[in-house]
């Protein structure tokens, strides 16, 4: 039996005082306990814990796992300042600690920091508990999907810098001018693999005008660009699931020709590219 390590680490974030949470080790199902359930399907859940009560294990909750310590942290940590004061603050104030705590992250801005850190440390406490408890796991990347939106831009110009070997900031006005202006003109659809609060893969589709052709009678053509993806992600299926997205919003546009430079050959082909000299193009069938 292996489970998914995301669903240990939801039963752990989901337990409080109230609700318990209980793994069948022979299974891999994960049974829950709610003190505020009706009398009638808690006894129904009490039946079923007894059933199978020598394959169970009682898991953690958020307290287990150290979530205020957490949080003190991550305080720690970040360099004297406001923000730090703050969180400080925050944290010494006795009840409604969390939610002043998440205010405060809101307010300066490091809630996506949080959220990264707060991730990997109930990734590793899982992982560490799954371990002494002999329980087999495996990690599979939950991947939200969506489209870039201007407050993307910083992060979509590290990534472009990091697939240009670019270390200096030599490029950032330049960068930041272009997808500034791509995006907020609409000529720059440029879809997100969004796991773990950060970009895991993205890729891009851009509209180019052209001299009207037959084919192309509104001179418009699509380039796919601005490819990248975390290296242990690459294989796993998520460059052709962005592919797909992007032609379907040239279909959507009415775009009826898509070029693309530089990209993997059997990536293309499976997309249903076809390559002239040294470009890959595919011909849309618009409705």
């Amino acid at each position: 039996m292996t489970i998914d390590l995301d669903e240990i680490i939801d039963a752990i974030q989901g337990g409080t005082s109230r609700i318990e949470y209980y793994l069948n080790t022979r299974t891999g199902e994960i049974i829950m306990r709610d003190d505020t359930l009706p009398p009638r399907e808690l006894n129904d859940i009490d039946d079923e814990i007894d059933k199978y009560y020598d394959s169970l294990i009682l898991m953690p909750n958020s307290r287990d796992a150290g979530e205020v310590r957490m949080m003190r942290q991550f305080t720690w940590d970040l360099p004297d300042g406001q923000a730090k004061e703050a969180l400080e603050t925050a944290l010494n104030s006795g009840k409604g600690l969390y939610r002043r705590f998440k205010t405060v992250l809101k307010n300066y801005n490091l809630d996506n920091q949080w959220y990264e850190y707060e991730d990997d440390q109930y990734v590793q406490f899982a992982r560490d508990w799954c371990e002494a408890n002999e329980i087999a796991f495996e990690e599979v990347p939950k991947i939200v999907y969506r489209h870039a939106t201007r407050r993307d831009v910083e992060q979509l110009i590290a990534l472009k810098k990091k697939e240009l070997g670019v270390e200096d900031d030599s490029l950032d006005f330049e960068l930041n001018r272009y997808f500034s202006n791509q995006l907020r003109n609409g000529a720059l659809y440029q879809v997100i693999a969004w796991w773990k609060n950060k970009i895991a893969a993205t890729g891009a589709i851009a509209w180019v005008f052209t001299p009207p052709t037959v084919e192309q009678p509104d001179g418009r053509t699509g380039f796919l660009c601005n490819f990248w993806i975390e290296e242990e992600l690459k294989g796993r299926g998520y460059e052709e699931e962005i592919i797909k997205r992007l032609l379907e919003e040239s279909k959507r546009r009415k775009l009826p020709v898509v070029r693309a430079y530089d990209m993997a050959a059997e990536l293309m082909e499976a997309a249903g590219f076809s390559k002239e000299d040294d470009v890959y193009k595919t011909v849309l069938k618009l409705k």
